[in-house]
């Protein structure tokens, strides 16, 4: 049976790598290497089932990338558009494809908004509300949503495979691999932090670089080394990067000043795959 993976759709801020408007080094950069470009950030997570964090707008491409032809669920982080923007592009996959409701999972206002914004898409959701700390079991992992500090009803996920019991891994003998994904955050609530002990992933915004702009709702990636390392995290992956704010910063200097920490902090990267077993 296949072990559960986490794979990185998308690893960028809502401007992207590169963006359009600029030609500052690392949109430069990522239109010569794509391995620099970065899609708006999201994660699937595959087991015997395809479950989504997020729908970026280029959700479309992402899946193409990533030869997925089915979805059986979606959690979502928040209510910003470069999370929730590609929920059309399943609109059509449950209407010709699937042909039953695709089951969405998210706290009471993000709900709230993908209402407001897509309601014509209500026939072929299906809402469950997600209370933080109440975890949620699906295809055998148990995601637990923990408050962000982002916007209101904003949510990361603690993400623990339930090892040999898992549909999903029912052959592995490797223990289940802990994750915490926060996409989207600014310094970790205090009862958030309580719960992040012994991880070994720790998956975190970095979205600036030098002056961070929005210090309550993001970090820079310096906060968010100094976060992981706090949490002692066997390894920690820096995304939702925008790689041009406050100082714009090339991929290859990133990887050089992740260097000192042997391994244990790296780069996300779009179409990066985990194994969690």
């Amino acid at each position: 049976m296949k072990r559960p993976t986490l794979t990185f759709l998308g690893t960028g801020a809502s401007c992207g790598v590169p963006s359009y408007y600029c030609g500052c080094a690392a949109c430069e950069e990522a239109r010569v290497d794509p391995r620099a470009a970065r899609d708006c950030s999201g994660l699937l997570i595959c087991g015997l089932q395809h479950t989504l964090i997020d729908a970026a707008p280029e959700l479309r491409t992402q899946l193409i990338r990533e030869r997925v032809s089915t979805i059986d669920q979606v959690l979502f982080t928040h209510e910003h558009f470069d999370h929730v923007g590609g929920i059309p592009q399943l609109e059509f996959f449950v209407r010709l494809s699937s042909k039953k409701p695709l089951p969405i999972y998210a706290s009471k206002e993000t709900l709230a908004a993908i209402e407001q914004q897509f309601g014509f898409m209500s026939e072929v959701l299906k809402p469950h509300l997600l209370e933080p700390f109440a975890p949620v079991r699906l295809d055998g992992i148990l995601y637990t949503p923990l408050p962000a500090a982002h916007s209101k009803g904003a949510f990361g996920f603690l993400i623990e495979p339930q090892g040999e019991e898992s549909p999903a891994a029912p052959t592995s003998t490797s223990p289940p691999v802990r994750v915490a994904y926060f996409p989207d955050t600014g310094p970790l609530p205090p009862q958030t932090l309580k719960r992040l002990s012994a991880l070994d992933i720790l998956i975190i915004d970095a979205t600036f670089n030098g002056k961070n702009w929005m210090p309550d709702s993001h970090h820079t990636i310096d906060e968010a080394i100094a976060c992981a390392l706090a949490l002692g995290a066997e390894c920690t992956y820096l995304t939702h990067l925008t790689m041009h704010y406050d100082k714009p910063i090339t991929l290859e200097e990133l990887k050089e000043k992740l260097k000192p920490y042997q391994g244990a902090i790296r780069v996300a990267y779009d179409g990066l795959g985990v194994p969690l077993s």
